[in-house]
């Protein structure tokens, strides 16, 4: 049987979980491992990366990679899961927002923001899903983090209809930004659409839909490299005996250039001289040890 190595973008239907399309593929090559690098709530559509065979051992790898989204959020209303999944309120009060003064406090929310992730989330607080305690009247508060915002606009405002273009870093909550970016203007949002457009080198016009995954031919057929969950990772060339010694659990030296004095925990990716992925690698003065290695002992 073919070994699979790679990744399936995959564009994930609305009404459906991201379980739910890891299922439909797992069903197609079992015993084939898979796994995906990020979920999406079942109202959202787009990019959903899946990693096949043992590329699922670069899952974590892959959290580094930005993320791109659009979203329509309806101005003037309120939601406990902060979109139309949840039980939606209008705010009898709230003010018509135009897009000068939208615009203007969408600049405060570029670049570092601290964002308070939502109870209707997947994180796990002691052990249980955050949405699931949610639902059982649980009152807690997930802790604020940080998130970068790269990039962020406003595509148009129809009040009260605004929908936004934006990237960000991995982690950050699209449904919260556009909340609390109402909030501070005096009103509240709900999202009513998220797609995620882009992550990292995938794009959403490279994904292919379950309706096209229907046997393990079709899965091998949209296959895309797995070096692609790396993306923006330092890169180097091993040679084969460079190769051998990490096939055998044994450190490598590390280039000339890099200092001796300065370790650092950033992963480096090797490759072999075809740029094929041999392992993944941590730097500790003078040697390079793996992490992961994707090739057997002879």
């Amino acid at each position: 049987m073919e070994h699979l190595f790679g990744v399936l973008a995959v564009d994930k239907p609305a009404g459906q979980t991201s379980r739910d399309c890891v299922n439909h593929v797992q069903r197609l090559i079992r015993p084939c491992k898979v796994g995906h690098t990020g979920t999406l709530d079942p109202l959202a559509t787009g990019v959903l990366l899946l990693a096949i065979g043992s590329a699922t051992r670069l899952v974590e790898f892959s959290h580094r990679l930005t993320k791109s989204y659009e979203a329509d959020f309806q101005l003037g209303v309120s939601s406990n899961t902060l979109d139309t999944d949840g039980v939606v309120s209008e705010l009898p009060t709230a003010p018509i927002i135009d897009l000068a003064t939208w615009d203007l406090e969408l600049e405060n929310w570029r670049g570092t923001i601290q964002q308070r992730p939502p109870n209707y989330s997947a994180l796990k607080v002691q052990g249980q899903r955050a949405y699931q305690l949610a639902r059982q009247g649980i009152d807690f508060q997930l802790a604020s983090r940080d998130v970068e915002i790269l990039s962020l606009e406003t595509l148009r405002l129809e009040y009260p209809l605004v929908t936004l273009r934006l990237q960000c870093s991995s982690g950050t909550y699209v449904r919260c930004l556009g909340v609390d970016i109402a909030r501070k203007l005096n009103s509240d949002a709900v999202m009513s659409r998220l797609v995620r457009t882009q992550i990292g080198p995938y794009r959403l016009s490279d994904c292919v839909t379950l309706e096209q995954l229907k046997n393990r031919e079709s899965v091998c057929q949209y296959l895309q490299p797995a070096l692609g969950l790396l993306d923006g990772l330092p890169r180097l060339s091993l040679s084969a005996g460079q190769i051998r010694q990490l096939q055998h659990g044994i450190p490598i030296d590390s280039p000339s250039e890099q200092p001796p004095d300065e370790p650092t925990t950033d992963p480096i990716v090797a490759l072999d001289g075809s740029g094929q992925l041999v392992a993944i690698l941590q730097t500790h003065s003078s040697k390079l040890k793996s992490l992961r290695v994707f090739i057997s002992p002879e």
